[in-house]
């Protein structure tokens, strides 16, 4: 079998979140996951673990914490979702993603076994990144959750330290349809004597954390703000920096100076991708994966001091998010708008986001796809304008950065 077969077969042959939504058998729960781990004899057991839940957020802080454990000398697995450009980002150690041979070997040597249980593509990926962490012998694990915290495959883990980011209203039909509620979710990676951290406070969601904590005898720590620089530019990071920083701390109080200077070369240390990246210049082009109300109360904002001109806002959206909460952060001032469709069967057609935002009083125009999107921006932007290009991870995906 060969790489190309291996991941065609693991994104037509399972449910999956990632190209179908919830709409096709979604599957959330720990046996399945934990049936599959113990059939491959549970694969980085015994090897320590982060374990990293939240709306926002959960991408960054995650690679934050492996490039500050990459500047210890520590080789760190990170298992994050969704990949922006090629499925092996799924599972890396630093920049080196898994190798096309190992994914194929892994999919032929247990087809057979996973058609006859039915598993998800989220619990085989989960499963196959561990199953390589364990024979690269990693010294450490990060696990992101895909979505949740409670029932995620993820939560099977026994980790060293937990990590909540923040609490959105996203994924509603699945983890509630309040923040309280969601925080619940969440906290649902807490563990009995692990320390558990939390970045963002708030009166609606503290008391949540506080009791779960207490239910199941974790010790609680809130992120303390912190400063230290970092290559991740969105505004929005300095929270980021925060809760890795607290975590590392709590960790590796000792090391601070070497953890510390990791967080200068993320993008060096891990390939982390599509965080306000800019992709050009004359006029500024920028990129990033926020995907929903909350992401853009800060990417708004940041746009708009970043250039003297007109933001030519190019977006997409996938269509299980609240577009209203989208709209509501959107601005009319020095504003242009590109509604896009993308390759993702997931994402919402440019018409629709057009008629929607207009719904809403956002005027702006419709386009099939990304590119054509982003070549009309830049027939029409200033060299003082910036053209952002977001709304969802997969409009980013559809960027041709690689070339």
């Amino acid at each position: 079998m060969t790489y190309e077969e291996a991941v065609s077969w693991l994104f037509a042959a399972v449910p999956n979140f990632q190209r179908d939504g919830g709409s096709k058998n979604y599957k959330i729960g720990l046996e399945g996951p934990m049936e599959l781990w113990s059939h491959l004899g549970k694969p980085g057991a015994s090897t320590p673990t982060i374990h990293v839940a939240g709306t926002n957020g959960k991408g960054s802080t995650s690679h934050l914490m492996a490039a500050g454990l990459k500047a210890m000398g520590l080789r760190v697995g990170l298992f994050s979702s969704p990949h922006l450009f090629s499925f092996r980002e799924r599972a890396k150690i630093g920049t080196e993603m898994v190798p096309e041979s190992f994914v194929a070997q892994f999919v032929e040597q247990n087809k057979t076994y996973f058609e006859s249980k039915g598993y998800s593509f989220f619990e085989l990926t989960f499963a196959m990144a561990m199953q390589w962490f364990e024979a690269q012998e990693v010294d450490w694990i990060i696990l992101e959750t895909g979505m949740g915290g409670r029932l995620d495959a993820t939560n099977i883990c026994s980790p060293e330290l937990t990590l909540v980011t923040n609490i959105g209203l996203d994924h509603v039909q699945w983890l509630g349809s309040n923040r309280k509620t969601i925080a619940g979710e969440k906290a649902g990676i807490f563990k009995p004597g692990v320390p558990a951290v939390v970045v963002e406070r708030d009166s609606e969601t503290e008391s949540v954390f506080v009791a779960h904590a207490a239910s199941v005898g974790a010790p609680l720590f809130w992120a303390s703000e912190s400063n230290y620089p970092t290559d991740l530019k969105g505004s929005y990071q300095r929270y980021n920096v925060s809760g890795a920083t607290t975590a590392l701390q709590l960790l590796f109080p000792e090391y601070e100076p070497l953890w510390s200077l990791g967080f200068e070369h993320v993008s060096e240390y891990t390939g982390l991708r599509g965080r306000w990246e800019q992709f050009g210049s004359e006029p500024k082009r920028i990129c990033d994966t926020g995907h929903n109300g909350e992401a853009f109360h800060y990417i708004v904002p940041q746009a708009l001091s970043e250039c003297s001109g007109t933001v030519h806002w190019v977006l997409g959206a996938a269509n299980d998010k609240d577009l209203h909460a989208f709209f509501s952060h959107l601005p009319k001032e020095r504003s242009a708008y590109y509604w896009t469709g993308c390759s993702s069967p997931r994402c919402h057609s440019g018409e629709t986001l057009r008629a929607e935002a207009l719904n809403s009083g956002i005027e702006g125009t419709a386009f099939a796809r990304v590119q054509e999107a982003l070549d009309s921006a830049l027939e029409r932007a200033q060299n003082n304008d910036l053209i952002y290009v977001g709304g969802s991870t997969f409009v980013v995906a559809d960027l041709n950065l690689n070339s």
